[in-house]
């Protein structure tokens, strides 16, 4: 019982090493102690050769978190740090910019509100 834990741990450990293209889930779907949280809906995390180590090393310690809250149970390095930091920002700035004829489309769409009304109430709906 205990080797067959083992080897979950080793191979969700040896993942991170792996190419993404072919790197297959071995450990289950939510992992244990996170049931209800999920993760497919975050960004997918880059990390730094040492801090990918240093997780390969210490394990992923999904169900030793005290706080559930948190969005990672680790500090990280400086560039890792970095490279979320200017994700964060990269993702805050990414707003659509004003069209050009937007005024002129939000008056196209106030007249065939205004429209779609007066023939309601000229049908009797």
């Amino acid at each position: 019982m205990e080797a067959a834990s083992q080897e979950v741990v080793m191979s969700a450990q040896l993942a991170l090493y792996d190419m993404p293209e072919r790197r297959v889930r071995q450990t289950p779907w939510p992992p244990p102690g996170r049931e209800g949280a999920d993760r497919r809906s975050q960004p997918h995390v880059v990390m730094c050769a040492s801090c990918r180590a240093r997780e390969a090393r210490y394990g992923f310690r999904s169900h030793y978190d005290d706080d559930p809250t948190l969005e990672r149970p680790r500090t990280l390095c400086f560039l890792c740090f970095r490279a979320e930091v200017s994700r964060r920002q990269e993702a805050a700035r990414a707003v659509q910019a004003r069209l050009p004829l937007e005024q002129t489309l939000e008056a196209l769409g106030r007249r065939r509100r205004r429209a779609q009304i007066k023939a309601r109430r000229a049908l009797g709906l």
